[in-house]
């Protein structure tokens, strides 16, 4: 096609869309009258044309242009995209595309979402783009392994969406500290995976962000001190600091009263250990893995409000240090405490008026806790069906359980196993619907045999 006289079109939306084979020679077209190439090379595998020389001045659209078009890397250096308003996906997944556009005329574009995600190799110098007009950022440069570039100027005041924005981008590491994400109101993952990632956050206001869900997830060496961020709008923090293993900023003055959901929020934050006993948690209802494996975690947090949640499944699993006082915690509307309580080598709560009559699942909830030992005899555990391990290895456990309504339960496995001090009377428990108690006292050296429930 390279001897097509193509300078009357003003349209090449879709026109190589799915060519997946294609790669003639286009360098010497003139398009100088085209308004729309989007999705012009999306999916064209194979192409790779010098485009260098091509008069893009007209065009308005470039949306999806490059998206996976694997090998092309043409040098577009000097193409006048000043016109340009959409580049949406323009380089999504061009896996070789790494053109220096470091003099390009954004001004005018308002959509940059997916723009270089995962485009692996990319990493041009990106500092002096004037970025004013843009609204949506989400997934820019998601997954562009290599990207460096310094965006400390830059002026993101317009943008809303940040969701992924730098998510996965392993080398990126540019002060933000100024930016202006006022107008921002997701932020879900911006730096998940951003493993070396740690620019100062502390003066970003972020009082519209509604959802802030994997934000710092597994961005390692983050930590900025973010304590007084206005997060009162948030509603959903699940995993937000889930693997940040450096972070450990003072968050003890956030309003997350707005906030429903904080599963995995700590999960594996190895360094984090702030104050959070003022937290008004009140509108949570999902705090499972929350706290899980939060080694140096031991905050008081016997005045929180946790009456709305449902869900506490694992939620202090291997939080080794972990001992506060739970006793006047409301968990009558909990139905999950399995793991809840998992290896918290240091454990020993007042447990005894929690109210679990709606909890359905207990598995190991205190197992491997080799110091708990509160008096659970009053518990009503009557729609419990699962006590897989509960208490296995909980080496000093030894509370009443005789008055027990365990009904409806059909799985007590190793639901003693090595519990050594334990030697309650369960003679009278009614255990007609278990139909797997493998190895339920098995190690449970104290315990005397005639105290065994009667199985079928």
């Amino acid at each position: 096609l390279s001897s097509w006289n193509v300078s009357k079109v003003t349209n090449m939306r879709n026109m190589f869309q799915m060519a997946k084979s294609f790669n003639s020679d286009l360098s010497n077209w003139n398009v100088s009258k085209v308004t729309n190439m989007s999705f012009m090379f999306n999916h064209a595998e194979k192409f790779n044309s010098d485009l260098s020389s091509w008069d893009v001045s007209n065009v308005t659209n470039m949306e999806f242009m490059f998206n996976m078009a694997e090998i092309f890397n043409s040098d577009l250096s000097r193409w006048n995209v000043s016109n340009v308003t959409n580049m949406s996906f323009m380089f999504t997944k061009a896996k070789k595309f790494n053109s220096d556009l470091r003099q390009w005329n954004v001004s005018n574009v308002t959509n940059m979402s997916f723009m270089f995600a995962e485009a692996e190799n990319f990493n041009s110098d990106l500092s002096r783009w004037n970025v004013s007009n843009v609204t949506d950022m989400d997934s820019m440069f998601s997954i562009t392994k290599r990207f460096t570039s310094n965006l400390s100027n830059w002026d993101v005041s317009k943008v809303t969406t940040m969701n992924f924005m730098f998510a996965g981008t392993e080398k990126f590491n540019s002060d933000l500290s100024k930016w202006d994400v006022s107008n921002v109101t997701s932020m879900q993952y911006m730096f998940a995976e951003a493993i070396n990632f740690d620019s100062n956050l502390s003066n970003w206001n972020v009082s519209n962000v509604t959802n802030m869900n994997s934000m710092f997830q597994d961005a390692k060496k983050f930590n900025s001190n973010i304590g007084k961020w206005d997060v009162s709008k948030v509603t959903n923090m699940e995993l937000m600091f889930s693997n940040a293993s450096s972070f450990n900023g003072d968050l003890s003055q956030w309003n997350v009263s707005n906030v429903i959901n904080m599963k995995a929020m700590f999960n594996k934050a190895k360094n984090f250990n702030c104050d959070l006993s003022k937290w008004d948690v009140s509108n949570v209802t999902d705090m499972s893995l929350m706290f899980n494996e939060a080694e140096k975690f031991n905050s008081d947090l016997n005045k929180w409000n946790v009456s709305n949640v449902e869900n506490m499944r694992a939620m202090f699993r291997l939080a080794i240090n972990f001992n506060s006082d739970l006793s006047k915690w409301d968990v009558s509307k909990v139905t999950d405490t399995s793991y809840m309580f998992t290896a918290t080598q240091e454990f020993n709560s007042d447990l005894s008026q929690w109210n679990v009559s709606n909890v359905t699942d207990m598995e190991r909830m205190f197992a491997i806790s080799p110091i708990f030992n509160s008096n659970l005899s009053n518990w009503d555990v009557s729609n419990v069906t699962n006590m897989e391990g509960m208490f296995a290895a909980a080496l000093s456990f030894d509370s009443d359980l005789s008055r027990w309504n365990v009904a409806k339960v059909t799985n007590m496995k190793d639901m003693f196993n090595f519990a050594i001090k334990f030697n309650s009377n369960l003679s009278s428990w009614d255990v007609s619907k278990v139909t797997n108690y493998k190895d339920m006292f098995l190690n449970a050296k104290s315990f005397n045999n005639r105290y065994k429930p009667k199985f079928r």
